[in-house]
Order: C-alpha cells, then structure tokens, then sequence
C-alpha cells in the first residue's frame, strides 16, 4: 500500500473534499477506476472510493461520511497518514461509445467520477449536472453552474436531465439506485456497491447482469442500464 498524507480539507456537514499527497505515484488513474484506503489504527477493512482528481502524487477523493472509516476521515487533523492501493476497476472510457457527447449525471458521492471523467475528457462532456438536496454542499465547489440542488429548485437531478436530454447525447450518471433505475435504456450507469478485496476475489460486490454473475470491482464499476438485472440489486 502507499502512504497517503491528508494534506487539504474542506467539509461541509456530511460530505467533504480531501487531498491526499501520495508517497509514491498511481499507476495511470482513468476515470471511473477507485482506490481501497485504509487507517493504520483501525481494524476495519480498507474501503472503496472513487478518485475525484488526480494530479503530481496528489490524490482527491470526494466522501459522505457513512460509517466508522470516513468517520475518521473526518475528524483526522492535517498531516494524517492513511494508505490506499489501486487503482482498481475498468475506466469509463474503455466502455462508452466515444462518438458520443455525454450527460454527466451524479448523485451524492456519485459526483467524484464524473468529476474526473470530465477533467480528463472535456471534449466528450456535454453538460454536467451533479444533484443535492440540501444548499449547503455549495460550500464545497467552485464550479457552481453543475449544482442541482432540490431545497432551491424543488426539483431532483433526474427532473433538470429530462428538460436537456435529446436521443443524439450519451448519458454516463453515478449515484443512487432509485436515480439510475429512472434513467432511458442505453444508459451507462456507474455502480457504487461494498466491497472488500477490491480485485473480484471476495465477491461481496456481486451483481446480477443478462449474462451471469459479475463482480462491480472487476467488470465495472460501468455496465450498461439494460445488463443489469435491478430487480436483485
């Protein structure tokens, strides 16, 4: 694993943005791949998160604090090692269709590939639209004119897609379940799922698809909205 100092913070009630300076480099991060991080004084397993940004050994992830590790998260001062290992899972852009222009939609934790995606590929993002309930998340992002939040607008991220999406454009969206089950066939669909080992051995990130059994870590996290048996997610 690689030592990992927390260098930068900004958090805003459940959600917050970390910089991380790595001791050594990531093997070429794309976007849609994730890292396993761990605490070196807690027992519990590493975990799975997305990589917001990723730049000079200087790794950005983009957390909702959910349990005891991003509880830790959280509360760990400037200067705090963790280590994390990776990347892992298949980048988004060896799955889309890249004639296309896309419809970034993200919910929640979701937004932190999307984000990456849309450093790395520019040309291939046609409007980003990042949903929150609550206002206060603005607090944590500079580009603004992605936000959707439901306490201003009274609608969901899913409600602005509608009024800006035509047949020609690709959707790529992150997020929760409920979200991408409303999304049109043909979508591609990023899975968050709990995950232990990170390379497919454990199988506790198991997915139903048309084809059989997969596993989020190793075939994903992108499948296509029509693979996926929804029913058994």
């Amino acid at each position: 694993m690689i030592e990992a100092e927390l260098i930068e913070k900004r958090t805003a009630k459940d959600y917050g943005l970390f910089k991380f300076k790595l001791k050594e480099k990531l093997k070429d991060p794309d976007a849609g791949q994730f890292v396993m991080l761990k605490s070196p004084d807690e027992p519990i397993l590493a975990k799975p998160f997305s990589i917001y940004s990723y730049k000079n050994r200087k790794l950005t992830l983009f957390i909702k604090r959910v349990g005891r590790l991003t509880g830790k998260i959280f509360s760990s001062p400037i200067g705090e090692v963790f280590y994390v290992r990776g990347p892992y899972g298949i980048p988004y852009i060896k799955k889309i269709d890249r004639d296309k222009k896309y419809i970034l939609i993200g919910g929640g934790s979701g937004v932190a590939p999307l984000n990456f995606f849309s450093e790395l590929y520019p040309e291939l993002v046609y409007k980003k639209l990042y949903g929150f309930k609550g206002r206060y998340i603005r607090e944590l992002f500079e580009e603004q004119s992605s936000l959707v939040i439901e306490e201003e607008s009274g609608k969901t991220v899913v409600d602005i897609f509608r009024e800006v999406y035509s047949e020609e454009l690709g959707i790529l969206a992150c997020g929760p379940i409920p979200m991408l089950k409303t999304l049109p066939p043909g979508s591609y669909v990023s899975l968050e799922s709990v995950m232990g080992c990170g390379i497919g051995t454990c199988k506790s990130c198991a997915v139903k698809t048309k084809e059989g059994i997969k596993m989020v870590c190793k075939d994903g996290p992108l499948f296509r909205k029509e693979e996926i048996q929804w029913e058994w997610i």
